[in-house]
């Protein structure tokens, strides 16, 4: 279960985290798991998992006794990791094909009261992020970046 967590056959996004860098991760487990098992398995995989050198310890753990409907045991893993990065560039590529047509902006505009900046300041958080993502890539190997230039963007 916690193996499967982390490969590509169970993810949301199609992305490779094995090779990129992990800021954080919670483990959410429901069921009969122990907590010795917990940190065994949490234990066993960080060898494999490369995490950014002032969060080595960046794992956040849930466990709830009651299993899940129909189930012994679930787990649910959550991180942030810099393999979303191609994620957000062609998020970011696509938005702007359509906000240079202007394309559905009126629904926005008009209809929900938005100003037009905000559009600007989401794609410029956006483009911050993948910076940043772009700074800790670029630490992995090398010098290691220090983690009150980073700025969290929610």
């Amino acid at each position: 279960m916690f193996s499967d967590a982390f490969s590509r056959d169970h993810q949301l996004i199609q992305a490779d985290p094995k090779h990129s860098l992990y800021l954080a991760c919670a483990l959410l487990v429901r069921g009969n798991v122990q907590v010795s098992d917990l940190r065994r398995n949490i234990e066993r995989l960080k060898p494999s998992l490369h995490f950014v050198s002032w969060n080595q310890e960046g794992w956040k753990t849930g466990l709830c006794s009651v299993p899940p409907v129909g189930h012994s045991h679930s787990l649910l893993a959550l991180a942030n990791n810099t393999c979303i990065k191609p994620t957000f560039i062609e998020l970011k590529d696509k938005f702007m094909k359509l906000y240079k047509k202007k394309a559905h902006l009126h629904h926005y505009l008009h209809i929900e009261g938005m100003e037009q900046s905000c559009f600007s300041e989401a794609i410029s958080s956006l483009s911050d992020l993948i910076e940043e993502y772009n700074e800790l890539d670029a630490t992995k190997d090398g010098p290691r970046t220090d983690p009150s230039r980073l700025k969290i963007v929610v």
